[in-house]
């Protein structure tokens, strides 16, 4: 059974969820990956056991609200932050799909005592540039921030439309998309709209540094899975490579797939992670 509902932040926003399982079996509180939903993470629930899954619309995405402010890298972790304590969770294990590992790697780093365990898929730490990079990286961001703000799409006759432009830019399979998709689509005057906030198309102004990145890793004092899709992004393997050896205790798994693993093979994907819980 799915449960819908709404977390109200200290600031007015509202975080849409979804949840599924038993309230007193221990929380699993899953992140989802850029322009997801909390909707990518209905098939794994159907195969994870013994747990509370709450999954999160992330700001600008899904059914939450959008920011007045540019979606920089750090304020996710202040968001998160926020979430945890408008909703009174205190200690959790924290899985995140490809922007959402990102986020929930960089949360264990800064909030130990609040993750017993971090579950990565397909994603491990933030994103880093060199230094060199920085200057010419801020230029493009702030001379595209105008462009967007003016851009706004004609919407979709069909849902199904949505859908195939959605599988254009990703490898992911028509099922999958359709849910995500759904999802985050609303109805106005005969057309179908994108919810999600297109100031999330922009690029992030300023990146950390790969020291940055690993001080952050290097602050995870709770167990980590990452699990890597066998046709997933090849980046993971280099970043496994340089940034394995920051996280204390490290596991690592291929499943079968592509980016989104987790609803193509849901059911192997559930099992890696009971075991790596002790579900089972």
């Amino acid at each position: 059974m799915t449960t819908s509902g709404e977390i109200r932040l200290d600031d007015g926003r509202r975080v849409a969820y979804l949840s599924w399982g038993e309230p007193e079996a221990p929380l699993v509180l899953a992140l989802h990956g850029w322009l997801d939903n909390a909707e990518s993470f209905r098939p794994l629930a159907a195969h994870l056991n013994g747990v509370h899954l709450v999954a999160l619309d992330l700001p600008g995405h899904g059914h939450s609200s959008h920011k007045a402010t540019p979606y920089v890298f750090v304020d996710w972790l202040d968001d998160l932050y926020r979430i945890t304590r408008a909703a009174g969770w205190q200690r959790f294990i924290l899985l995140g799909h490809s922007l959402g590992a990102l986020i929930g790697s960089a949360y264990a780093g800064v909030f130990p005592e609040q993750v017993s365990q971090l579950i990565m898929l397909e994603g491990m730490g933030p994103l880093s540039q060199p230094d060199h990079e920085v200057p010419g990286q801020i230029r493009r961001v702030l001379e595209r921030r105008s462009r967007t703000a003016l851009r706004r799409h004609p919407g979709f006759e069909e849902v199904a439309q949505a859908v195939a432009a959605r599988c254009q830019v990703s490898d992911m399979q028509v099922d999958a998309a359709r849910l995500i998709v759904q999802r985050n689509l609303e109805e106005r005057e005969g057309r179908w709209y994108w919810r999600s906030d297109p100031a999330l198309r922009e690029r992030t102004p300023l990146r950390m540094s790969e020291g940055q990145a690993l001080a952050l890793l290097s602050a995870i004092t709770a167990p980590v899975l990452l699990l890597r899709g066998e046709h997933g992004y090849p980046e993971l393997a280099q970043q496994w490579a340089a940034r394995g050896g920051a996280i204390a205790a490290l596991e690592c798994a291929m499943v079968p797939g592509g980016h989104h693993f987790h609803m193509e093979d849901p059911a192997l994907t559930a099992l890696h992670i009971e075991k790596f819980c002790r579900l089972r």
